[in-house]
């Protein structure tokens, strides 16, 4: 159902001093320290100047006097740790992301899409992966444990995780992958914005190379989503618990226990509370956690309707402790915190299938996928 394909890797030679996170989770002060650094990605990846795309350009050209280039080749990486999680990086058919067989669950924003194109043109090369997933599959599975047995071309720590790619490059593994890949659909997980910017520059410029998409591929038993929680600044009215009861089943949280799913727990006035709501909704995309807060609380109780743009709410993404949270409020002087189940690998999966959208920020996929250890060049 999908095409996937070997591409020639550009890769540097010190990938652990070259290496960075996604571009989209790297805060200001992150980018400033790596900026200390001549060997990051960072100088790329978010260049700083009136004339940031052509930065970037040349700070590529400048790093690929670091950089080998592989033969035809697709990869295995895997992050080990606290968490464990491995995938192929690979070509994926910009064809088949169009003819919707990569499904998203997600809009891109103009100006973020704006920003990915420009870099896209610039560099004439996918910087970054987009993150897939498919359906667990034995079968190509049992090829990630055969490769995994070889040595690495790459092994390091970073970010309090190990990093190991494989580069396949025999003819007849090759082969035996995109076979694999061919009858089942890939689901974006992260990187909405990257490809629908490849899907651009392809639809613009053409090339056999710039018909795919370099990708990350995953099992999706082997890939880990955490809450993606939100933290409100004001809440002015007295009766906001009260008005709770009208939807959910509100008590205090006693003892202090993780949420399940349709539970909503929430950090307000001092005290943990559980909100369950009393109907969930049938649909695919209503009957999600972030729906039902964002439904039944966020816009009609708070009136925030734009949950990107109002700046009464922002969100906390990843592990972060219930007592940070109660400081946020207490000492920091916010209003209250959400604090959701995670949303599930399957409810992903179903809303792509129903080619709807999920809300923004309903998904915090963890760990983070390194940027720099591979490119594909698409001229």
């Amino acid at each position: 159902m999908v095409d996937v394909k070997e591409f020639k890797g550009l890769r540097h030679v010190e990938p652990e001093k070259f290496c960075i996170k996604p571009y989209d989770v790297i805060s200001e002060k992150e980018a400033e320290e790596l900026r200390k650094n001549p060997d990051s990605a960072i100088h790329m990846i978010l260049p700083e100047g009136e004339n940031k795309y052509e930065v970037a350009r040349r700070e590529f050209e400048r790093f690929k006097e670091k950089m080998v280039r592989d033969e035809p080749s697709i990869y295995l990486y895997e992050e080990s740790g606290e968490f464990t999680q491995r995938g192929f990086i690979l070509g994926a058919s910009l064809a088949d992301y169009e003819a919707g067989k990569i499904k998203k669950h997600e809009e891109t924003r103009e100006k973020p899409l704006q920003d990915r194109i420009r870099h896209i043109e610039t560099l004439k090369a996918n910087t970054g992966v987009v993150w897939t997933i498919f359906r667990k599959n034995d079968a190509i599975k049992a090829i990630m444990d055969e490769v995994s047995k070889e040595e690495p071309v790459a092994d390091f720590e970073k970010y309090g995780y190990r990093h190991r790619l494989w580069k396949i490059s025999d003819g007849e593994k090759i082969e035996r992958i995109k076979e694999m890949f061919a009858p089942i659909p890939l689901y974006i997980a992260d990187g909405h914005h990257r490809i629908a910017a490849a899907w651009h520059y392809w639809k613009k410029y053409g090339g056999e190379e710039a018909k795919y998409v370099m990708v990350f591929a995953a099992s999706d038993d082997e890939v880990r989503i955490l809450p993606y929680n939100r933290v409100i600044r004001k809440i002015e009215r007295d009766d906001f618990l009260d008005v709770l009861k009208n939807d959910f089943h509100v008590e205090e949280l006693q003892p202090i226990k993780e949420p399940e799913k349709h539970e909503i727990q929430m950090y307000y006035g001092q005290k943990w509370w559980s909100l369950k709501p009393k109907e969930v909704p049938e649909d695919v995309v209503g009957r999600l956690d972030v729906s039902i807060l964002q439904n039944k609380i966020i816009e009609p109780i708070l009136g925030i309707k734009d949950i990107r743009k109002d700046p009464n709410i922002f969100f906390v993404g990843g592990k972060v402790s219930r007592e940070e949270y109660e400081r946020m409020v207490d000492e920091e002087g916010n209003a209250a915190v959400f604090y959701l189940h995670p949303t599930g690998i399957d409810e992903l999966e179903a809303v792509a299938d129903a080619n709807k959208n999920m809300p923004p920020k309903s998904t915090w996929f963890d760990p983070k996928l390194l940027t720099g250890l591979v490119f594909h060049e698409l001229e």
